[in-house]
């Protein structure tokens, strides 16, 4: 369910912080025990990652323009 927009970056936040936690405790990628949808995700998230930090670049140029 997607997030009401006046708090998706606070909750998308608060699951990625799960999400790096749960990376973190594990000792290989097999340990997260990843089901084939979960695995996509895994690594669709990478992608998403860069394009996010891509983004937030952009936003702070203009501002600081």
């Amino acid at each position: 369910m997607p997030s009401m927009s006046y708090c998706m970056f606070e909750n998308t936040s608060m699951e990625l912080d799960q999400v790096i936690e749960a990376m973190e405790n594990a000792e290989s990628l097999d340990e997260l025990d990843l089901n084939e949808h979960e695995r996509s995700a895994f690594y669709g998230m990478y992608k998403q990652a860069r394009a996010f930090l891509a983004e937030h670049e952009r936003l702070l140029n203009k501002e600081h323009a």
